[in-house]
Parts: structure tokens; C-alpha cells; sequence
């Protein structure tokens, strides 16, 4: 087994090659990072997504298209990142008709790229509910990205209004489980019947909104599944690490909802195992990204454990 120092240390690395300011065109211009952006992102458009997306479906597995839209900066920016997300959505229901497609894909957002913390929080809400609404047409479902622990109480309350408000909506809603607060927003959001995704890994924070230590983590990961698997709709669990997986299906099996957890992975990372997991009839969804944010997309990945050892690969030139 790898020293734990000796890991994180390759992470710092392959961080600071990616994100490095004063070498960040030449970096991007390189050789293997356009082969890294070739393995985890589908390309700049929202066509090459979908397309990708439906080969999927081929082998068996489930996929969410996500447009990688930048920062909001002013309302010109934010105007731009929603019409990226209206045609992420339009693009999932259209895909519905393709003789390729074997289920509906889903789209995954961002909610600080659509409004979320930016004005008034009607405003967000107000975005959201128009995306929902050409989703519910075609059958696709909306998943929001966890976000910052200041922004977590305006994102939550404004997913419970309006879930308050329809019956009930296509949305998903991401939970950290590492975060001190997730027990218990995973038992809330459950009582009221949203649907979660259960996110692992996500950038660092600080000890005093999250467990630091990895043991710790885990533990709380479990308590968070255990509670989703008790007493809500199915929920999404997004990692790779290996250990949890099992302990994932054994947790599912015990509450006996082995076939009712969607195991939700990035495109491009372990690839023979998302396939091996649907084969055995588990429901696999896969992320597949799109746009020109790719860079920091890829910035983002080297935080996470599992999907930084493929990068790493790819980069070396063996992957």
C-alpha cells in the first residue's frame, strides 16, 4: 500500500502541473494533459457530450451530461451560463428520441454557475424552476453539485421550496458526507422524499465544516448511506474508492436495496470497473462532462484520491 505522505504528495504535484498560473497555457498545450482532457471531458460541445453519452448506454450504463461553464463574474456571465444550461437540458430531451437511447440522461449543474449566491435568492430559485420545467417534458432529471458550506443553507432551502411547490420535480441534490452536517441533512432531506447524491471526496476544507481525517470520513460517509438506504428514494453515491463500494453493497444488500443505489462515476475513470458493475446489474451512471472550463475541471479532479491515480496515469503517457 502506498504511504499516505507519499500520496498526497503526488497529488500536490500533479495540482500544482495543472494549475500553475505562469504555466497554465503551456501546461494546457501539452501533449499529455490534452490527452488527460481527452480521457475525462467528451469535448467542447454539448453534441460531443451527448454523443458520448449515448455510446454509453451501449455497454449498459446510465449518463448525465455537465456543461463546464466558468465563474459568474457579472450578469452577462451568468446570462451566458444559463443559456449553457438551457441547452444542456433541451439536449438531454432531444437525445430521448435517438434510436440509441436506452434511458433518458440526466444534466448536472453547478449552482454557483446559475445564480446561487449571486442576488436575490428568488432569483436562483426562479432559474431553477424554468430548467425543471423543460426537464419534466422529456423525462430528464437535474442534479446540483454540492457547494461552498456558506452557500448550503440558501442552496437546501431553495430545492425544499421548490420541491414544495411541484410534485415532485426531476432535481437531485448533493450532499458531502464528510461535512459535519451531513447526517444530518441527508435525514432532513430524506423525510421530505428529495433524492440524494452522496459525494465522498470534493475539495479540501477546513476541520471546522468537515472531518479532515480520512478514517473519519468514511465513518461518516457510512452513517450518511445507512441513513439514505433507511429512509429515502434511492440514493446516488458518488465515489470510487474501492473499500467503500463494498461496503456500499453490503450496506444496500442489509437494508435490502442491493439493486436500488445508483453508483455514480467520472468518464474516464475506471472504465473496466463501471462496466463490470453494470454488467453484475447494478445501476451505473456515468459524468459525462463538456465545454471549454476544461482545465480547472481537470484542476478539480487531481483533489479526488481514485480519479487522480488515472490522471496520473494519463499523463505519464500510459494511460
Amino acid at each position: 500500500m502506498t504511504p499516505r505522505p507519499v500520496f498526497d504528495t503526488a497529488r500536490r504535484r500533479a495540482l500544482d502541473l495543472v494549475t500553475a498560473p505562469a504555466a497554465r497555457d503551456r501546461v494546457a498545450a501539452s501533449a499529455p494533459v490534452r490527452a488527460a482532457r481527452g480521457r475525462f471531458v467528451a469535448g467542447p460541445e454539448v453534441g460531443h457530450a451527448v454523443d458520448l453519452a449515448l455510446g454509453l448506454g451501449l455497454t449498459g450504463r446510465r449518463a448525465s451530461i455537465e456543461p463546464l461553464s466558468p465563474p459568474v463574474t457579472d450578469e452577462a456571465q451568468l446570462r451566458a451560463n444559463v443559456a449553457r444550461a438551457v441547452e444542456a437540458v433541451d439536449a438531454a430531451v432531444l437525445a430521448k428520441g435517438d434510436t440509441h437511447a436506452t434511458s433518458p440522461l440526466g444534466v448536472v449543474l453547478a449552482p454557483t454557475r446559475i445564480g446561487l449566491g449571486r442576488g436575490e435568492p428568488a432569483d436562483f430559485r426562479r432559474v431553477l424552476s424554468d430548467l425543471l420545467e423543460r426537464a419534466e417534458s422529456g423525462g430528464v432529471g437535474i442534479t446540483l453539485r454540492t457547494v461552498a458550506p456558506e452557500l448550503e443553507d440558501e442552496l437546501q432551502a431553495g430545492v425544499e421550496s421548490i420541491w414544495s411547490t411541484h410534485t415532485p420535480p426531476p432535481l437531485r441534490i448533493s450532499v458531502l458526507a464528510r461535512r459535519h452536517r451531513g447526517e444530518h441533512d441527508c435525514a432532513r432531506l430524506s423525510d421530505l422524499g428529495i433524492p440524494v447524491r452522496l459525494v465522498r471526496g470534493g475539495p479540501r476544507e477546513g476541520a471546522r465544516t468537515a472531518w479532515a481525517d480520512r478514517h473519519e470520513a468514511d465513518l461518516a460517509y457510512v452513517r450518511c448511506l445507512s441513513t439514505l438506504l433507511a429512509t429515502g428514494p434511492r440514493p446516488m453515491v458518488a465515489t470510487q474508492d474501492p473499500a467503500l463500494l463494498e461496503v456500499t453493497d453490503a450496506l444496500a444488500e442489509h437494508h435490502g436495496r442491493g439493486r436500488d443505489v445508483e453508483y455514480q462515476m467520472y468518464l474516464g475513470a475506471q472504465p473496466d470497473r463501471q462496466v463490470r458493475s453494470a454488467d453484475a446489474g447494478h445501476l451505473v451512471r456515468v459524468l459525462v462532462p463538456y465545454g471549454e472550463e476544461w482545465f480547472d475541471y481537470l484542476a478539480d479532479l487531481a483533489e479526488r484520491p481514485a480519479t487522480l491515480r488515472r490522471l496520473l496515469t494519463v499523463l505519464s503517457g500510459q494511460g
